[in-house]
């Protein structure tokens, strides 16, 4: 019992500690440094527990980093996914790379991907105009924005959670903190510290950030970033920004 609350303590800290990053955006932004310390952390651990790095692995991670066109962030990238797959190669607690089948690509890729993309569609039009045609930015400014978020905020904030917990998230509270741990901090930060937010402009965020979530942790981080690299591609063929 004891080991239980202390995990779930362990989870509050983290919760806390990135809510706290949030609201210093007003003075800087940690975030790069937050996800810089934590693959750091995680490969240590790795190392300390003697697991073995797989090749494919640092090139996967190489490829996610340069396909990023963030260097801010490509070192992040690069690093958390080597560290992360290594926890949960280790756990079983994960998120698989793929997906598993056909009926999860439909399920967890083709369905919420219509959905979410109708919906920032109809979000968008109510204070933006139409302005379509094809731009280079649709594609450069949906990879910097899917693998970072995707990777940074969910895949290698997950292994965090695994590791916080000594891979054993059994209580129903544990799972609770890990969604709430994965979706606030990546809402919040589509918001600057100090700028005005509207309520709907929340729950429309919260939307995205539940069901990209859920993407990751029943199917796959492929299937997250491609649905999220969708959305902003269509949003940026539509209305140009």
């Amino acid at each position: 019992m004891r080991e239980k609350s202390c995990m779930t303590r362990n989870l509050i800290f983290l919760f806390i500690g990135l809510l706290l990053i949030y609201m210093l955006q007003k003075n800087g932004n940690f975030f790069p440094v937050f996800f810089l310390i934590s693959p750091l952390f995680l490969i240590y651990r790795n190392r300390k527990e003697k697991r073995k790095v797989d090749k494919i692995d640092v090139l996967i991670g190489i490829l996610l980093a340069i396909l990023s066109l963030n260097p801010i962030y490509a070192i992040c990238i690069g690093l958390g996914y080597v560290g992360a797959k290594q926890v949960f190669d280790n756990s079983s607690y994960k998120i698989n790379l793929f997906p598993k089948d056909k009926k999860e690509v439909i399920f967890y890729g083709i369905i919420p991907a219509t959905f979410l993309i109708l919906l920032n569609t109809i979000w968008f039009l109510q204070t933006v105009s139409i302005n379509v045609g094809f731009r280079l930015e649709a594609i450069t400014g949906s990879l910097i924005a899917s693998i970072p978020e995707e990777l940074l905020y969910r895949y290698l904030v997950f292994a965090l959670c695994v590791i916080l917990c000594n891979n054993q998230i059994r209580t129903k509270s544990q799972k609770f903190l890990c969604y709430l741990i994965l979706i606030v901090p990546h809402v919040l930060m589509h918001f600057p510290a100090g700028v005005d937010i509207s309520f709907i402009d929340v729950v429309l965020m919260s939307i995205f950030g539940i069901i990209l979530t859920r993407i990751q942790m029943k199917s796959s981080l492929l299937l997250a970033i491609i649905v999220h690299f969708l959305i902003d591609f269509f949003r940026i063929i539509i209305f140009g920004v």
